[in-house]
Order: C-alpha cells, then sequence, then structure tokens
C-alpha cells in the first residue's frame, strides 16, 4: 500500500479510501471543505496552497482528488461556480502535484459519455449531455494533453451495505420499509460497485502503476426498475410499490444520460477482483431493515 493523501475526504468515497489507508498509516492526511472535522485538515482546492499539505515532507507517495462539486442539479443551476471547482482548481492542483514527482488518481465518472448505446469501453469516446460529464471531461482531457502520469478512474454509482448510509441500496430499503412509493426509470442503466470493490481497484491500481483513463466498475448492468423491484421481492415488500417512470418523465432528468454502463478490458486485462454481485448486496441490505422488523414485532 502506498503512503497516499485524500484530497476530499468527507465525501463517501474519500472517507472509506482514507479509512483503509489509515489501517497502514495512521497520519495519512485526508483534506475536507464543506465538513468540519478534528481527523482531517482544511483544504479549500479553488484558493489554499499546496505547500500547507506538505506532502513531500510527509513522505506521501500518491494523492487521489476525490474533491468535486458532484451534484448534477447544482451544475446545472450554478455552472461558472461548478466549474470553478471541478475544472480550474482541480487541473490546477493537478499540475501542481505533477511537479512534485506524486503519482495521481483523479475520479472521473460514467458521465462523461452520452448514455445512448451503453457498454462504453475505456477508449470510447466521450460526449457527456450534463454539465457534470462535461467538466469531468474537460479535465480528463487536459491531463491528457499535459502527459502527466495520471490514473483517471471513470466511476459508476457507489454503495454501501451500512444503514443509514443514503447509498442507492439503503435509500430504497428505507422508502420500501416504510411501504413508501418509489419512481424507478426502466430504461437508466448502470454498474452499481460496492464501494470497497472500488478501494481495493484503486489500491491495485496504485500498486502496480496503470496509468491513463480507465473503467472501473461491476460488470453487473441494472436499471433502477430492476433494482428496486428486486429489493423489494428480497424483503418481502409488494412490488407494486415500484412504479415504472421513463427517466425524462421527470422535468429535472431531462438531458440525463440513460445509458452510461461501462465495460473494464483496461482493468479485467491487470487485475482479478471479485466484485460483489447486487443481488448478494441487497440481501445484506434488506436484513438491515428486517431485523429492526422482527425487533419492533417482538
Amino acid at each position: 500500500m502506498l503512503k497516499t493523501a485524500v484530497i476530499g475526504a468527507s465525501g463517501y468515497i474519500g472517507h472509506h479510501l482514507l479509512k483503509k489507508y489509515r489501517q497502514n498509516f495512521p497520519d495519512c492526511l485526508g483534506t475536507t471543505f464543506s465538513k468540519q472535522a478534528s481527523d482531517l485538515k482544511f483544504f479549500d482546492i479553488r484558493s489554499t496552497d499546496i505547500e500547507t499539505l506538505e506532502l513531500e515532507e510527509g513522505g506521501y507517495e500518491s494523492v487521489v482528488i476525490a474533491a468535486a462539486k458532484p451534484n448534477i442539479s447544482y451544475c446545472e443551476k450554478e455552472p461558472s461556480k461548478a466549474y470553478e471547482v471541478n475544472v480550474l482548481a482541480t487541473l490546477n492542483l493537478i499540475k501542481k502535484l505533477g511537479e512534485m514527482s506524486i503519482k495521481i488518481i483523479f475520479l472521473s465518472s460514467d458521465y462523461v459519455f452520452d448514455g445512448v448505446k451503453g457498454n462504453f469501453g475505456d477508449n470510447h469516446f466521450a460526449l457527456p449531455s450534463t454539465v457534470y460529464g462535461k467538466h469531468k471531461e474537460t479535465v480528463e482531457r487536459e491531463i491528457l494533453s499535459l502527459k502527466y502520469q495520471v490514473s483517471v478512474l471513470r466511476l459508476s454509482k457507489i454503495y454501501g451495505l451500512e444503514k443509514g448510509d443514503n447509498t442507492i441500496l439503503d435509500e430504497g430499503a428505507n422508502l420500501l420499509s416504510q411501504d413508501k412509493k418509489i419512481l424507478a426509470a426502466t430504461d437508466q442503466f448502470f454498474c452499481p460497485t460496492f464501494i470497497d470493490n472500488l478501494v481495493e481497484a484503486i489500491f491495485t491500481i496504485q500498486e502496480i502503476d496503470l496509468k491513463g483513463c480507465l473503467n472501473v466498475c461491476s460488470p453487473e448492468k441494472w436499471s433502477r426498475f430492476e433494482i428496486f423491484t428486486k429489493l423489494a421481492s428480497l424483503m418481502g415488500k409488494d412490488e407494486d410499490l415500484v412504479k415504472k417512470i421513463h427517466l425524462h418523465d421527470l422535468p429535472e432528468m431531462k438531458g440525463r444520460p440513460l445509458d452510461t454502463s461501462m465495460v473494464c478490458d483496461r482493468l479485467n486485462n491487470k487485475i482479478e477482483i471479485n466484485f460483489l454481485s447486487l443481488k448478494d448486496a441487497m440481501l445484506k441490505v434488506s436484513e438491515n431493515y428486517n431485523k429492526l422488523k422482527i425487533r419492533v414485532e417482538l
């Protein structure tokens, strides 16, 4: 494991990465902008000097850039403010890190693809349809033109298994446990990926020094409707609670890509990862709420 600093360690992915790094390096640096935390260092990528992080002095070999303005709606409503963080500040940070001989991992997104056909390969042409996707694509393109030794990882929807983590399975299970209806698109497809598998992949990519753009996700392709109807079944809930919709029926979803599923040829040729199946993940998450139900009935 390389000693690694995590820029944006208060987010879901950054938090899990830092927790794992600190198992080997208890003093590993994690930064935050939006949340106050005693174990994280405040860092505004727009204005804070990277020298304050003392990366070279601390013996850091690698940095993961997880900081971003990832909310799709925010990026549409405040494109200039989001661009300042997602593009300008991020590229400036990468340039400064590139001068330090520190390995860089930049977390990108499946939203760089247009979502028309799906099953996008590592080398497929990026044609984003959202502001957020355009921001990520711009950074990817600039990184390659600068010829820095950066690993650009395109991620799909990341989920966990903990009750209350508010990732996709937990959100669905929580609603179903209360017999609340879920509007679920039948035409939106992606590759849900377990957070622990992502962390494992990132560690291995660092160790073998795999550079350039590569897709990192589970091989399974699901729609939201398939996910929530299967989850309802496993929880013993009425599947009619899950209502079919087309994604673009929702006004706020106009322009969102429909099928961002990816194929991970570069990853699979170099690394063997046993991705948790989504069905097994659903079983674990459903137990979080079924156990609660049992305790209440008792």
